[in-house]
Protein backbone atom coordinates (compact mmCIF):
# COMPACT_ATOMS: atom_id res chain seq x y z
CA UNK A 1 0.00 0.00 0.00
CA UNK A 2 1.18 3.26 -1.34
CA UNK A 3 1.13 5.62 2.12
CA UNK A 4 0.83 9.48 1.12
CA UNK A 5 3.38 11.86 2.22
CA UNK A 6 2.69 14.38 5.24
CA UNK A 7 3.32 16.94 2.60
CA UNK A 8 0.62 14.89 0.17
CA UNK A 9 -1.87 15.57 3.61
CA UNK A 10 -0.91 18.87 4.41
CA UNK A 11 -1.98 19.98 0.77
CA UNK A 12 -5.09 18.05 0.49
CA UNK A 13 -6.54 19.29 4.15
CA UNK A 14 -5.65 23.20 3.05
CA UNK A 15 -7.85 22.62 0.48
CA UNK A 16 -10.68 20.95 2.00
CA UNK A 17 -10.86 21.42 5.24
CA UNK A 18 -12.71 24.12 6.83
CA UNK A 19 -10.96 25.98 9.36
CA UNK A 20 -12.89 26.78 12.90
CA UNK A 21 -11.75 29.10 15.32
CA UNK A 22 -12.09 28.88 18.93
CA UNK A 23 -12.23 31.34 21.45
CA UNK A 24 -8.97 34.33 21.71
CA UNK A 25 -7.61 34.44 25.21
CA UNK A 26 -8.25 37.79 26.10
CA UNK A 27 -11.06 38.14 23.46
CA UNK A 28 -14.85 38.38 25.02
CA UNK A 29 -18.18 39.19 23.96
CA UNK A 30 -21.42 40.03 25.34
CA UNK A 31 -23.17 37.87 22.66
CA UNK A 32 -24.70 34.96 23.46
CA UNK A 33 -24.24 33.55 19.90
CA UNK A 34 -21.72 35.00 17.56
CA UNK A 35 -20.10 33.74 14.47
CA UNK A 36 -17.88 35.06 11.55
CA UNK A 37 -18.06 33.59 8.29
CA UNK A 38 -15.88 34.08 5.21
CA UNK A 39 -18.18 35.54 2.43
CA UNK A 40 -16.50 33.97 -0.57
CA UNK A 41 -16.38 30.36 0.78
CA UNK A 42 -18.52 30.25 3.72
CA UNK A 43 -15.95 28.67 6.10
CA UNK A 44 -16.41 29.80 9.74
CA UNK A 45 -13.67 32.00 10.82
CA UNK A 46 -15.00 32.72 14.81
CA UNK A 47 -17.32 30.64 16.46
CA UNK A 48 -19.29 31.10 19.83
CA UNK A 49 -22.37 29.24 20.36
CA UNK A 50 -23.06 29.68 16.49
CA UNK A 51 -25.61 26.40 16.30
CA UNK A 52 -27.60 28.14 19.72
CA UNK A 53 -30.89 28.44 18.60
CA UNK A 54 -31.88 32.02 19.94
CA UNK A 55 -34.88 34.73 19.07
CA UNK A 56 -33.73 36.92 16.44
CA UNK A 57 -35.42 40.11 16.72
CA UNK A 58 -35.73 42.08 13.23
CA UNK A 59 -33.23 40.52 11.75
CA UNK A 60 -35.99 38.01 11.15
CA UNK A 61 -36.07 40.48 8.24
CA UNK A 62 -33.22 39.54 6.20
CA UNK A 63 -35.46 36.57 5.39
CA UNK A 64 -38.31 38.40 4.16
CA UNK A 65 -36.60 40.49 2.09
CA UNK A 66 -35.04 37.94 0.34
CA UNK A 67 -38.52 35.90 -0.21
CA UNK A 68 -39.24 39.80 -1.46
CA UNK A 69 -36.19 40.06 -3.63
CA UNK A 70 -36.65 36.65 -5.68
CA UNK A 71 -40.52 36.94 -5.76
CA UNK A 72 -40.18 39.08 -9.12
CA UNK A 73 -42.82 41.47 -8.30
CA UNK A 74 -40.71 44.47 -6.64
CA UNK A 75 -42.90 46.40 -8.89
CA UNK A 76 -46.41 45.38 -7.67
CA UNK A 77 -48.18 47.97 -5.42
CA UNK A 78 -49.45 45.59 -1.92
CA UNK A 79 -52.38 46.83 -0.14
CA UNK A 80 -52.27 47.50 3.52
CA UNK A 81 -54.60 45.37 5.80
CA UNK A 82 -55.88 46.54 8.84
CA UNK A 83 -53.89 43.60 10.51
CA UNK A 84 -50.60 44.74 9.07
CA UNK A 85 -51.55 48.70 10.32
CA UNK A 86 -52.26 47.41 13.72
CA UNK A 87 -48.84 45.59 14.10
CA UNK A 88 -47.00 46.98 17.20
CA UNK A 89 -43.99 49.10 16.60
CA UNK A 90 -41.75 49.61 15.16
CA UNK A 91 -43.54 51.04 12.28
CA UNK A 92 -43.92 53.71 9.56
CA UNK A 93 -47.46 54.16 10.56
CA UNK A 94 -49.04 52.60 7.01
CA UNK A 95 -52.89 52.76 7.27
CA UNK A 96 -55.37 50.06 6.25
CA UNK A 97 -56.46 50.77 2.26
CA UNK A 98 -53.61 52.46 1.55
CA UNK A 99 -51.17 51.19 -1.07
CA UNK A 100 -47.38 50.44 -1.49
CA UNK A 101 -44.72 48.99 -4.15
CA UNK A 102 -42.90 46.09 -2.97
CA UNK A 103 -39.62 47.82 -3.13
CA UNK A 104 -40.26 50.89 -1.21
CA UNK A 105 -41.40 47.70 1.23
CA UNK A 106 -38.00 46.45 1.23
CA UNK A 107 -36.53 49.89 2.08
CA UNK A 108 -38.66 50.40 5.09
CA UNK A 109 -38.41 46.81 6.07
CA UNK A 110 -34.66 46.77 5.82
CA UNK A 111 -33.91 50.38 6.46
CA UNK A 112 -36.81 51.93 9.10
CA UNK A 113 -37.04 47.77 10.71
CA UNK A 114 -40.96 48.38 9.89
CA UNK A 115 -42.85 45.42 11.36
CA UNK A 116 -46.25 47.26 9.54
CA UNK A 117 -44.13 47.08 6.41
CA UNK A 118 -43.49 43.68 6.89
CA UNK A 119 -46.37 41.91 7.42
CA UNK A 120 -47.37 43.95 4.15
CA UNK A 121 -44.59 41.42 2.43
CA UNK A 122 -45.79 38.77 4.10
CA UNK A 123 -49.92 39.21 3.26
CA UNK A 124 -48.75 40.21 -0.30
CA UNK A 125 -46.36 37.11 -1.49
CA UNK A 126 -48.03 34.66 1.34
CA UNK A 127 -51.86 35.47 1.82
CA UNK A 128 -51.19 35.48 5.83
CA UNK A 129 -48.77 35.87 8.23
CA UNK A 130 -48.56 32.00 8.57
CA UNK A 131 -48.44 30.97 5.07
CA UNK A 132 -45.61 33.66 4.77
CA UNK A 133 -43.84 32.31 8.17
CA UNK A 134 -44.27 28.47 5.83
CA UNK A 135 -42.30 30.11 3.04
CA UNK A 136 -39.64 31.62 5.20
CA UNK A 137 -39.33 28.32 6.74
CA UNK A 138 -38.89 26.17 3.86
CA UNK A 139 -36.48 28.72 1.93
CA UNK A 140 -34.35 28.98 5.09
CA UNK A 141 -33.99 25.42 4.65
CA UNK A 142 -33.14 25.18 0.95
CA UNK A 143 -30.20 28.13 1.55
CA UNK A 144 -28.59 25.80 4.56
CA UNK A 145 -30.10 27.65 7.42
CA UNK A 146 -31.08 24.53 9.39
CA UNK A 147 -31.82 25.31 12.97
CA UNK A 148 -34.10 28.61 11.99
CA UNK A 149 -37.77 28.56 12.54
CA UNK A 150 -39.63 31.66 11.80
CA UNK A 151 -43.31 31.98 13.07
CA UNK A 152 -43.87 35.95 11.47
CA UNK A 153 -41.88 38.52 8.90
CA UNK A 154 -40.48 40.99 11.48
CA UNK A 155 -39.21 39.06 14.74
CA UNK A 156 -41.29 39.86 17.11
CA UNK A 157 -41.37 37.62 20.00
CA UNK A 158 -43.20 34.41 19.38
CA UNK A 159 -43.43 30.75 20.36
CA UNK A 160 -40.80 28.93 18.45
CA UNK A 161 -39.71 31.78 16.40
CA UNK A 162 -35.59 31.47 16.96
CA UNK A 163 -32.39 31.15 14.57
CA UNK A 164 -28.79 30.50 15.31
CA UNK A 165 -26.15 33.17 14.64
CA UNK A 166 -24.56 30.21 12.03
CA UNK A 167 -28.60 30.16 10.45
CA UNK A 168 -28.30 34.35 10.03
CA UNK A 169 -24.72 34.20 8.73
CA UNK A 170 -25.83 31.82 5.95
CA UNK A 171 -29.23 33.84 4.94
CA UNK A 172 -27.26 37.27 5.07
CA UNK A 173 -24.65 35.55 2.68
CA UNK A 174 -27.03 34.09 0.03
CA UNK A 175 -28.74 38.12 0.20
CA UNK A 176 -25.43 39.24 -0.40
CA UNK A 177 -25.53 37.23 -3.99
CA UNK A 178 -29.29 39.08 -5.16
CA UNK A 179 -29.68 42.44 -7.22
CA UNK A 180 -30.37 45.45 -4.90
CA UNK A 181 -29.81 43.48 -1.52
CA UNK A 182 -26.76 45.41 -1.03
CA UNK A 183 -27.73 48.96 -2.97
CA UNK A 184 -31.02 49.09 -0.37
CA UNK A 185 -28.57 48.18 2.71
CA UNK A 186 -26.13 50.75 1.53
CA UNK A 187 -28.72 53.37 2.08
CA UNK A 188 -28.58 56.07 4.45
CA UNK A 189 -31.63 57.85 4.09
CA UNK A 190 -34.95 57.72 1.32
CA UNK A 191 -38.03 58.90 0.49
CA UNK A 192 -40.64 56.38 -0.78
CA UNK A 193 -44.01 56.67 -1.53
CA UNK A 194 -47.16 55.45 -0.46
CA UNK A 195 -51.07 55.83 -1.93
CA UNK A 196 -54.51 56.75 -0.92
CA UNK A 197 -56.38 59.17 -2.37
CA UNK A 198 -53.49 60.96 -3.29
CA UNK A 199 -49.62 59.90 -3.01
CA UNK A 200 -47.48 60.70 0.24
CA UNK A 201 -44.08 60.56 0.69
CA UNK A 202 -42.42 58.69 4.00
CA UNK A 203 -38.77 59.36 4.90
CA UNK A 204 -36.80 56.33 5.96
CA UNK A 205 -33.41 56.07 7.41
CA UNK A 206 -30.84 53.05 8.15
CA UNK A 207 -30.47 52.05 11.69
CA UNK A 208 -26.83 50.89 11.02
CA UNK A 209 -24.45 52.94 13.06
CA UNK A 210 -21.34 51.30 11.31
CA UNK A 211 -22.56 51.98 7.70
CA UNK A 212 -20.48 55.12 8.24
CA UNK A 213 -18.02 56.51 9.88
CA UNK A 214 -16.65 53.39 10.95
CA UNK A 215 -13.05 52.07 9.63
CA UNK A 216 -15.12 49.95 7.22
CA UNK A 217 -18.48 50.80 5.48
CA UNK A 218 -20.56 47.70 7.22
CA UNK A 219 -24.04 46.76 5.41
CA UNK A 220 -26.58 44.87 8.01
CA UNK A 221 -29.46 44.74 10.08
CA UNK A 222 -30.31 45.19 13.63
CA UNK A 223 -32.56 43.96 16.03
CA UNK A 224 -34.41 44.28 19.42
CA UNK A 225 -36.64 43.22 21.95
CA UNK A 226 -36.54 42.61 25.23
CA UNK A 227 -36.05 38.91 25.18
CA UNK A 228 -33.70 38.91 21.94
CA UNK A 229 -31.45 41.79 23.60
CA UNK A 230 -30.28 42.91 20.71
CA UNK A 231 -28.73 41.43 17.64
CA UNK A 232 -26.69 42.33 14.57
CA UNK A 233 -25.97 40.64 11.10
CA UNK A 234 -24.15 42.65 8.42
CA UNK A 235 -20.88 42.23 6.25
CA UNK A 236 -18.48 44.58 5.61
CA UNK A 237 -15.16 44.61 2.45
CA UNK A 238 -11.30 45.13 3.28
CA UNK A 239 -8.65 44.49 1.24
CA UNK A 240 -10.55 42.79 -1.28
CA UNK A 241 -11.78 40.72 1.30
CA UNK A 242 -15.82 40.41 2.64
CA UNK A 243 -16.72 38.83 5.78
CA UNK A 244 -20.15 38.10 7.33
CA UNK A 245 -20.84 38.52 11.16
CA UNK A 246 -23.52 37.65 13.30
CA UNK A 247 -24.73 37.96 16.68
CA UNK A 248 -27.32 37.27 19.10
CA UNK A 249 -28.31 38.22 22.40
CA UNK A 250 -25.51 41.25 22.94
CA UNK A 251 -25.85 43.88 25.67
CA UNK A 252 -22.98 45.99 23.61
CA UNK A 253 -24.19 45.66 20.12
CA UNK A 254 -21.62 47.85 18.58
CA UNK A 255 -18.79 46.84 20.55
CA UNK A 256 -19.56 43.12 20.02
CA UNK A 257 -19.64 44.10 16.08
CA UNK A 258 -16.38 46.09 15.97
CA UNK A 259 -14.63 43.17 17.68
CA UNK A 260 -15.89 40.85 15.19
CA UNK A 261 -14.92 42.63 12.21
CA UNK A 262 -11.35 43.60 13.75
CA UNK A 263 -10.73 39.95 14.23
CA UNK A 264 -12.17 38.71 10.76
CA UNK A 265 -9.93 41.00 9.14
CA UNK A 266 -6.72 40.08 11.57
CA UNK A 267 -6.37 43.34 13.60
CA UNK A 268 -6.75 41.67 17.13
CA UNK A 269 -3.08 40.72 17.34
CA UNK A 270 -4.20 37.60 20.15
CA UNK A 271 -5.70 35.57 17.41
CA UNK A 272 -7.56 32.29 18.60
CA UNK A 273 -5.78 29.18 17.71
CA UNK A 274 -6.90 27.43 14.17
CA UNK A 275 -8.75 23.97 14.96
CA UNK A 276 -8.49 22.77 11.38
CA UNK A 277 -12.21 20.22 11.38
CA UNK A 278 -11.19 15.95 11.04
CA UNK A 279 -7.57 16.60 10.87
CA UNK A 280 -5.28 14.12 12.47
CA UNK A 281 -1.78 15.41 13.44
CA UNK A 282 0.23 16.17 10.58
CA UNK A 283 4.23 16.94 11.17
CA UNK A 284 5.07 21.18 11.27
CA UNK A 285 1.27 21.78 12.07
CA UNK A 286 0.60 20.80 15.46
CA UNK A 287 1.36 23.30 18.68
CA UNK A 288 4.74 22.76 20.14
CA UNK A 289 3.64 21.07 23.13
CA UNK A 290 5.23 22.61 26.65
CA UNK A 291 8.52 21.75 27.64
CA UNK A 292 9.02 19.37 30.40
CA UNK A 293 11.28 20.91 33.70
CA UNK A 294 13.91 18.60 32.15
CA UNK A 295 13.75 19.71 29.02
CA UNK A 296 16.71 22.52 27.87
CA UNK A 297 15.93 25.75 25.52
CA UNK A 298 19.53 24.38 23.61
CA UNK A 299 17.84 20.86 22.97
CA UNK A 300 18.19 20.42 19.12
CA UNK A 301 15.06 20.73 16.82
CA UNK A 302 13.76 17.60 15.70
CA UNK A 303 13.16 16.50 11.96
CA UNK A 304 9.86 17.42 12.15
CA UNK A 305 10.40 20.80 13.49
CA UNK A 306 13.26 21.49 10.61
CA UNK A 307 10.88 20.94 8.21
CA UNK A 308 7.81 23.03 9.44
CA UNK A 309 10.65 25.62 9.86
CA UNK A 310 11.39 25.88 5.83
CA UNK A 311 8.25 24.80 4.67
CA UNK A 312 7.09 27.15 2.37
CA UNK A 313 3.03 27.57 0.43
CA UNK A 314 2.08 28.86 -2.65
CA UNK A 315 -1.45 29.78 -4.23
CA UNK A 316 -2.14 27.57 -7.53
CA UNK A 317 -4.70 27.59 -10.08
CA UNK A 318 -5.57 24.77 -13.04
CA UNK A 319 -4.56 23.07 -13.58
CA UNK A 320 -6.08 23.79 -16.98
CA UNK A 321 -7.00 21.93 -19.94
CA UNK A 322 -3.92 23.46 -22.03
CA UNK A 323 -1.10 25.14 -21.51
CA UNK A 324 -2.17 27.96 -23.80
CA UNK A 325 -5.31 28.43 -21.29
CA UNK A 326 -2.85 28.48 -18.69
CA UNK A 327 -1.04 31.26 -20.63
CA UNK A 328 -3.82 33.31 -21.52
CA UNK A 329 -4.96 33.07 -17.62
CA UNK A 330 -1.51 34.08 -16.55
CA UNK A 331 -1.86 37.24 -18.87
CA UNK A 332 -5.17 38.26 -17.50
CA UNK A 333 -3.32 38.05 -13.71
CA UNK A 334 -0.30 40.19 -14.39
CA UNK A 335 -2.85 42.80 -15.62
CA UNK A 336 -4.45 42.23 -12.01
CA UNK A 337 -0.60 43.03 -10.92
CA UNK A 338 -0.25 38.93 -9.52
CA UNK A 339 3.03 37.15 -10.54
CA UNK A 340 2.16 33.70 -12.13
CA UNK A 341 4.91 30.68 -12.54
CA UNK A 342 3.92 28.06 -15.11
CA UNK A 343 4.05 24.62 -13.53
CA UNK A 344 2.81 22.02 -16.29
CA UNK A 345 -0.64 23.53 -16.83
CA UNK A 346 -1.14 24.87 -13.25
CA UNK A 347 0.22 28.11 -12.67
CA UNK A 348 1.48 29.00 -8.94
CA UNK A 349 1.59 32.78 -7.20
CA UNK A 350 3.73 33.32 -4.47
CA UNK A 351 6.11 31.55 -1.90
CA UNK A 352 4.82 32.22 1.59
CA UNK A 353 6.39 31.45 4.52
CA UNK A 354 2.97 31.03 6.39
CA UNK A 355 -0.11 29.49 5.28
CA UNK A 356 -2.03 32.39 6.31
CA UNK A 357 -0.50 34.86 4.07
CA UNK A 358 -1.11 32.18 1.29
CA UNK A 359 -4.85 31.90 1.99
CA UNK A 360 -5.21 35.68 1.91
CA UNK A 361 -4.03 35.87 -1.70
CA UNK A 362 -6.16 33.14 -2.18
CA UNK A 363 -9.66 34.96 -0.59
CA UNK A 364 -8.88 37.70 -2.30
CA UNK A 365 -8.32 35.54 -6.27
CA UNK A 366 -11.79 34.03 -5.34
CA UNK A 367 -13.67 37.34 -4.69
CA UNK A 368 -12.58 38.09 -8.48
CA UNK A 369 -14.02 34.26 -9.89
CA UNK A 370 -10.80 32.23 -9.77
CA UNK A 371 -10.70 28.81 -8.18
CA UNK A 372 -7.61 28.42 -6.00
CA UNK A 373 -6.14 25.66 -3.61
CA UNK A 374 -3.37 26.54 -1.47
CA UNK A 375 -0.17 23.95 -1.94
CA UNK A 376 2.87 23.00 0.22
CA UNK A 377 6.01 23.69 -1.28
CA UNK A 378 8.82 20.69 -1.93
Amino acid sequence: MIRPTSRTILAVVLTLAAPQLGRASGFSLSAHGAIIIDAATGDAIFEKNPDLPLPPASTTKVMTAILALESGRLDESFRVSAFAAETAPAKINLRPGERIRLKSLLYAVLLNSANDAAEVVAEGLGGSQAGFAELMNARARAIGATTAHFANPHGLTAPGHVASARDLAVIFRHGLRLPLFREILETRTIEVPVESSGVHWVSLHSHNRLLTGYTYPVIGKTGYTRPARRCFVGAAVHDNREIVIALLGSSDLWGDAKKLFSLGFGEIADRPQVLMAGMLPIPGLHHARPKAASEGDDEQPSEAAKSAATTRFSVQLGPYPTRRAAAATRSRLARRGYTAVPAGRALRIGSFSTQNRARRVALRLRLTGYHPTVVALD
